[in-house]
């Protein structure tokens, strides 16, 4: 994939603007609030079909009643032309090539891209719901069809917990217990396929890209424990008591975590603030190595890195389209060796 243009109309504190970009390196550079996360949001919004932080209607400039994107990416020698629109009355459309686009699904699954943000490297520290999130994500962008998956567990989910709240009828409930077993099963085993290929995605940035001697490794630690659907529902059937007790369903995929160990202990507990930054960009980077062709839109990642790990991921961004923002000045950047001949520059 290959984003060759975005023309942003009332968009954040982009009025009109239009910006072209390269194979390779792009980065932009701007002061502080110049919107340079505006640009990448922007972006995200025509890959994804949505903001990675706000409601659609709060995206809209302050003085204007819409927001309108076009963008031009090219997959496999073909141009998608990707048009999106959004008005005060909460009124949305996204088309491809002039084609109405009524799932997001068909966004994700023609689309592959990585987004960094500087709240990223909290991705270890953070509630497992946010692992959850990321690691979602990933499934979804790998196997697209698990969208729809996701979707009908927490309906499955929203309706048992409902029953575990007006507990009437106990035999009702294993029509419940059935349908979040056959669904939990399926993203639980999706969720440790990816968790192996990004543990070993993750393990080649720490060395290549960090040159980190230590260990680093992705485990997948689901809250039942199966090995096929029907110990699934086995599991999920033992929690009943406890569930009608609380009122909710207990275990599930819903309640899964993934744990980064360094040097074989959690880095949640035991690594330092530095080694955990590290680790989280490098879990980041890493998903790019999952897919064929993908864009990387990383938002301020030169202030988590000294100059050498900077090149270090400049070097691998070689490999992808990158689109990197920066408030440092052109000048800083030079001297430090970090702008070459190839990298295209965007000043906002």
């Amino acid at each position: 994939m290959i984003l060759k243009s975005i023309y942003i109309e009332n968009f954040r504190n982009h009025k009109q603007r239009f910006f072209e970009f390269k194979d390779g390196i792009n980065l932009v550079l701007g002061k502080n609030a110049s919107g340079k996360t505006n640009l990448l949001e922007a972006i995200y919004f025509c890959i994804c079909g949505k903001s990675f932080k706000a409601r659609d209607v709060n995206l809209i400039n302050f003085e204007s009643d819409y927001f309108k994107l076009e963008a031009s990416i090219f997959q496999n020698d073909f141009e998608y032309k990707v048009f999106c629109y959004v008005d005060r009355l909460s009124q949305k459309r996204i088309m491809i090539n002039e084609k109405k686009v009524n799932k997001l699904s068909e966004l994700i699954e023609k689309f592959k891209f990585v987004y960094f943000e500087p709240d990223s490297t909290e991705l270890i520290k953070q509630d497992p719901k946010v692992r959850r999130r990321f690691l979602d994500m990933e499934v979804a962008k790998i196997y697209p069809h698990m969208i729809k998956t996701f979707q009908d567990y927490q309906k499955a989910l929203m309706s048992r917990n409902a029953f575990l709240k007006s507990y009437d009828k106990k035999d009702i409930i294993d029509v419940y217990d059935v349908e979040l077993s056959k669904l939990g099963y399926q993203i639980a085993k999706k969720r440790e396929e990816t968790i192996k290929k990004l543990s070993e995605a993750t393990k080649q940035v720490w060395y290549e890209v960090f040159e980190d001697k230590s260990t680093i490794d992705l485990v997948y630690r689901p809250s039942i424990e199966s090995s096929s659907q029907e110990e699934y529902y086995n599991q999920l059937k033992k929690q009943f008591e406890k569930d009608l007790n609380f009122g909710f369903t207990t275990k599930g995929v819903h309640r899964d975590d993934f744990d980064v160990l360094i040097n074989q202990k959690s880095a949640k507990e035991y690594a330092s603030e530095g080694q955990i930054k590290l680790a989280c960009i490098a879990i980041y980077l890493a998903s790019a190595k999952l897919f064929e062709r993908s864009v990387l839109l990383l938002d301020d990642i030169f202030s988590e890195l000294d100059d050498e790990k900077r090149k270090n991921v400049l070097g691998l961004c070689r490999d992808y389209q990158a689109i990197i923002t920066s408030a440092e000045e052109k000048e800083s950047l030079i001297s430090a060796g970090l702008i070459k001949d190839d990298i295209n520059l965007v000043q906002l």
